[in-house]
């Protein structure tokens, strides 16, 4: 590569992406599934509380670092991936942005820890967590996701993870050790990134040194700036505004649902995260028959989930909690219970942002994002003093309904298209059939052992639920089970 020999890059389908996308994400929050049970009952609530806003403190100032380059760097380079040499100089430039402001916001990092006493009391963490502007920013995630290399991913992932979770049962033994545990945390998120870096010359050429534009991107990256620190600090602003008007106690509460949240919407919109790259490439190349077919697909799958997981948070957040953070988290399951729609918004959001953004339309989605900030600050000011975590809860949900018609009315041709080829009415009621027979049984039943109980009432739930999807004859499910069913035809023929 060096002598500017390209490896021929290798594109897989959308389905073999998704199943890395999976295999992703379930690797991005294996490391919380196993480790928040046993860390929540070592650090209690306290402990979990400072780990919680200082991982919120430090993902704002990377949202500054970053220069929205979650979005800019993935359809910036997509558009060129078969133009090898200016896919290298693309990624140069923006790699050359990217230290400037890294540097830059590093600085005003430090400064918060010396000036703001909530940070400064915990200085220890955050400066772990200071290593999170560098480690996020030069991770170049948004490179690898543009080449759509998402096989790589998954399996640096997966390893990094592995490695985590034996250093959290090593190491964390104590409530004091939650230094040690941000630590390891910012190890499993990003210490795999360093891997993207040696692994940088396989896909760009470093031997051509032809001059490069960086002033060329300011001004279409200004809107994806403001995009993606706007959207940033809305999904996160309940966190930090929790902790500065509240207790250490409420955070170290609310943190759970928090993270309950984050790994389902990672689950929800599993599918949607692939999209981005593949639309932008369709778009480069004026495909938008296959554009809409895909958005199609996502969005009848993630109604089919997201609606599911909101009815079944309902009726099973009490032995979720008990599951994730024992006894000292069972106040946890109110706001659990609140934030549930805000899983389903926040998803289908995340893929009309991609939408809109392939369409050219970033200002607009940018204006709309900080409308959504605004609507989410003046939320939590009202509504925390009154109704504690529950209202942190319910204000981001309320947002991310909000955005849900702002980010709607942005994609108009598109929710019109979809909504002709989608059930969404025959999935709430289905969910909400299924819901209320599924806590009848489990009033009948009365077990006591949470464990058993969150896994019988999760099964009797899914049954219930899938059955009455297909009773209705969902589009999405429906097509799956036709998929498969002539697959094994197919395979039966063969054979003959």
């Amino acid at each position: 590569m060096a002598r500017g020999k390209h490896r021929r890059l290798k594109v897989r389908s959308v389905k073999f992406n998704v199943i890395m996308n999976m295999v992703i994400t379930t690797s991005a929050y294996l490391f919380p599934l196993i480790t928040i049970p046993y860390a929540s009952r070592v650090l209690l609530t306290s402990g979990m509380g400072h780990i919680a806003f200082a991982q919120s403190a430090a993902s704002y100032f990377a949202l500054f670092a970053q220069l929205g380059i979650t979005y800019y760097g993935v359809n910036s380079c997509a558009e060129v991936r078969d133009n090898p040499r200016e896919l290298s100089r693309r990624a140069k430039e923006l790699m050359v942005l990217l230290f400037w402001s890294t540097s830059i916001v590093t600085a005003f990092y430090i400064a918060a820890i010396v000036f703001i006493p909530q940070m400064r009391d915990q200085y220890p963490l955050f400066l772990v967590y200071a290593t999170t502007l560098w480690l996020s920013t030069f991770g170049l995630d948004w490179l690898y996701q543009a080449l759509e290399q998402y096989e790589y991913i998954a399996v640096r992932n997966m390893v990094f993870k592995l490695i985590a979770i034996a250093l959290m049962f090593l190491l964390v033994k104590q409530q004091k050790d939650y230094v040690v545990y941000g630590a390891i945390v910012v190890f499993a998120s990003y210490g795999s990134n360093i891997m993207n870096l040696l692994r940088l010359r396989t896909f760009i050429d470093f031997s051509y040194h032809g001059k490069l534009n960086v002033h060329q991107h300011l001004k279409p990256m200004f809107w994806f700036t403001v995009a993606v620190i706007a959207s940033g600090m809305y999904v996160q602003v309940d966190l930090i505004l929790l902790g500065f008007i509240s207790t250490n106690h409420a955070v170290g509460l609310y943190q759970l649902a928090s993270k309950i949240k984050s790994f389902l919407i990672g689950a929800v919109n599993a599918v949607g995260s692939v999209m981005l790259p593949r639309l932008s490439y369709y778009e480069a190349t004026n495909n938008a028959k296959e554009t809409r077919s895909l958005m199609t697909k996502d969005f009848n799958f993630m109604f089919d989930m997201g609606f599911g997981i909101v009815a079944l948070l309902i009726i099973d957040a009490i032995p979720i909690v008990q599951l994730m953070g024992g006894p000292a988290f069972l106040d946890s399951a109110k706001p659990l219970r609140f934030i549930g729609p805000a899983i389903l918004f926040s998803a289908i959001n995340m893929n009309l942002g991609s939408y809109i953004i392939t369409k050219k339309r970033i200002k607009k989605l940018a204006i709309a994002n900080v409308i959504g900030l605004a609507f989410a600050t003046a939320c939590n000011f009202v509504l925390i003093p009154r109704l504690g975590i529950v209202g942190s809860a319910l204000s981001i949900s309320l947002c991310e309904f909000l955005m849900l018609i702002i980010r709607g009315a942005l994609a108009g041709d598109l929710v019109k298209s979809i909504w002709k080829k989608s059930n969404p009415l025959r999935v709430i009621v289905s969910a909400a059939v299924a819901a209320v027979a599924t806590s009848l049984i489990d009033v009948h039943l009365g077990l006591s052992n949470f464990f058993i109980r969150l896994i019988g009432i999760a099964v009797i739930f899914g049954v219930l639920y899938l059955a009455l999807l297909l009773l209705v004859r969902e589009s999405f499910l429906r097509s799956m089970v036709q998929q498969c069913a002539d697959k094994l035809h197919h395979r039966a023929s063969t054979s003959e």
